[in-house]
């Protein structure tokens, strides 16, 4: 179960709060870092840098969507192998077709209807 913090403080004259030391503790906030308030359902969520960064870590390494690295790499490699397998049967179509330049020349002019 989540740990919580339930600490009163006032809001200036000036609109400003001041982060009980107890609470940028519990955060792992101190001097410059930055901090995100998110507004919902007339509650709001004092959010750090830190946590962000380990929602989006979280949402991209896996979890029930499987590894996205693994997903990407497999797909790479079957790109890959279907690229060989396709220059692999060019090479094999050219080496059988024994024909010399001028033999392929006159074969595509006389489909086109056109006098060598």
């Amino acid at each position: 179960m989540a740990v919580t913090h339930d600490i009163d403080t006032k809001l200036s004259s000036e609109g400003r709060v001041v982060i009980p030391a107890a609470v940028r503790t519990a955060l792992g906030v101190g001097p410059g870092d930055r901090v995100r308030f998110v507004v919902e359902d007339g509650e709001v969520k004092l959010v750090t840098a830190k946590s962000l960064l380990l929602a989006v870590w979280a949402n991209n390494s896996g979890g029930d969507a499987g590894d996205s690295v693994d997903d990407v790499r497999r797909s790479r490699q079957a790109d890959s192998a279907r690229s060989s397998a396709k220059w692999g049967r060019v090479a094999a179509l050219a080496q059988a077709d024994a024909r010399s330049e001028d033999e392929i020349e006159e074969g595509l002019l006389a489909q086109l209807g056109l006098p060598r």
